[in-house]
C-alpha cells in the first residue's frame, strides 16, 4: 500500500536547506484542535515514512530526500538530521523501531540491496541481512523489542543474539507490517497477492515459530497492510480498497478479540489508510491521505474510542497547499509515555509561476487528551 501511494513523491527533486521548526511552534506553522506542527518547510526530509520514540526526549523518523535516505532525530526540543556516524548511503530508510535511547533499529534499501542498521547510543552499525531484498514492496517493516528484532517482506525473519531465523512464506504472500509486545509475542499482517482474488494474512509469533491466524473478514479488494496490537486479546489490522469508478478509497479496520475477528470500520471513510496506532485507552488513531469529496487540502486524523469514529483536522503547514489535498501521513507512534503521539508524512506546496511545486517532510505532534 505504501509503495502504491508514494509513487507521486519519488520523481520530485528538492533543493532542501536546514531550517527546522521546533515542537510547540504552532504559531509559526499552524495548529489543529489537538495537533501541532513539529517539522515542516525546508528541512533535510522530503518525505518521512516511519517514526518511533524511545521516550519523551528521544525519537527517530526516517525517509528520504531526493535519491538519498535520511534519518531525523528528536532531542526533546527539536528535530534535526541524525549526525551519529556509521550510516550507509541508501535510497531511502523506510522503517525505524526504537527500544531505548541506546537500542534503535532502521531498515533501508539502495538499488537491489537491503540494509539493516543498529544504533547503540553512539554510532550506527551495519547488521548482516538475511533473505533477498523485497523488490515488490521496498518498504519492509521491522519491529524491535528487548532481545529481538522482527522483519517482514517476502519472508518472516527474527534476529536475536547475532543470528537470523527465517520463516518461509507461501508463494505470493508478502508481510507489510509487524507489531510486537515482547520477544515471545508478536504479530504480522500482509496479503496473499494479487489484491483482487487474494486475501489478507495475519501471523502470530509465540517465541518459537509463526502461526497463521484465522482469516479476517475484510471487504473484497482491500489491501491489508497495517497492524496495531494492544494485547493478545486486542489486535487491529487495517487497509483500504480502491473506490468504484474513481470514487474515494474505502478503508477497512478489523479487530481480533482473542477468539474472533470483527469488522469495526464503522463511519471511517474516504481515506487512503496508511497509519494506525493504539491510543492506550482501548481505541485507535488512524491517518493517511483524506480523499473525501468535495476535496479539501488539510491533514486529517480519525480516532476510534472502541465504539465510535471521530474525524478531526490536523495542523496545516505555513507553506502548504490550500486548494487541493496535499497532506499524507505514513506512520503514527506514541511520544514516550506522555500520552501524545507523533505523526509523520509529507505535504506539497502551491504551484509556482512555472506550474511546479515541492514536497516537504512533515512531523506533527498531538496534545495529550484529558
Amino acid at each position: 500500500m505504501l509503495a502504491r501511494h508514494l509513487l507521486r513523491t519519488a520523481a520530485v527533486s528538492l533543493a532542501l536547506a536546514s531550517t527546522l521548526l521546533t515542537a510547540g511552534g504552532a504559531g509559526a506553522a499552524g495548529a489543529g484542535p489537538g495537533w501541532e506542527v513539529s517539522l515542516s518547510g525546508d528541512s533535510p526530509a522530503e518525505s518521512l515514512l516511519s517514526v518511533s520514540s524511545a521516550d519523551d526526549d528521544h525519537a527517530w523518523a526516517v525517509g528520504r530526500t531526493g535519491g538519498h535516505g535520511v534519518i531525523m532525530r528528536w532531542n526533546g526540543e527539536k528535530w534535526g538530521e541524525d549526525s551519529a556516524p556509521g550510516l550507509p548511503d541508501v535510497w531511502q530508510w523506510s522503517a525505524v523501531s526504537a527500544v531505548s535511547a541506546h537500542d534503535v533499529w532502521a531498515y533501508g534499501t539502495g538499488g537491489r540491496a537491503q540494509r539493516v542498521v543498529h544504533y547503540d547510543g553512539t554510532r550506527w552499525e551495519n547488521v548482516p541481512t538475511v533473505g533477498p531484498a523485497d523488490e515488490s514492496w521496498p518498504e519492509v517493516p521491522i519491529a524491535a523489542v528487548p532481545g529481538r528484532l522482527f522483519m517482514g517482506g517476502n519472508g518472516l525473519y527474527t534476529y536475536s543474539d547475532g543470528e537470523w531465523e527465517t520463516f518461509t512464506l507461501p508463494p505470493q504472500v508478502d508481510i507489510r507490517d509487524i507489531d510486537a509486545l515482547s520477544a515471545d509475542d508478536a504479530y504480522a499482517t500482509g496479503m496473499r497477492y494479487p489484491v483482487d482474488g487474494g486475501h489478507p494474512v495475519t501471523y502470530h509469533w509465540d517465541g518459537t515459530t509463526w502461526t497463521l491466524m484465522a482469516e479476517a473478514p475484510v471487504r473484497a479488494g482491500t489491501d491489508t497492510a497495517k497492524i496495531a496490537v494492544e494485547s493478545p486479546d486486542s489486535v487491529y489490522i487495517a487497509g483500504w480498497a480502491d473506490g468504484p469508478d474513481a470514487t474515494p478509497p474505502v478503508p477497512n479496520v478489523t479487530h481480533w478479540n482473542g477468539t474472533t475477528w470483527k469488522d469495526v470500520t464503522g463511519a471511517l471513510a474516504d481515506l487512503y489508510l496508511e497509519a494506525i496506532v493504539p491510543d492506550g485507552r482501548g481505541g485507535l488513531w488512524v491517518s493517511g491521505t483524506d480523499k473525501v469529496l468535495p476535496a479539501h487540502s488539510g491533514p486529517v486524523f480519525w480516532h476510534f474510542d472502541g465504539t465510535t469514529w471521530t474525524k478531526e483536522s490536523g495542523a496545516t503547514a505555513a507553506d502548504g497547499e490550500t486548494r487541493q489535498p496535499s497532506y499524507s501521513f505514513h506512520d503514527l507512534a506514541p511520544v514516550g509515555g506522555s500520552g501524545a503521539f507523533w505523526a509523520v508524512g509529507d505535504y506539497s506546496t502551491p504551484l509556482d509561476a512555472h506550474g511546479d511545486n515541492t514536497i516537504h517532510g512533515l512531523i506533527e505532534r498531538s496534545t495529550p487528551r484529558p
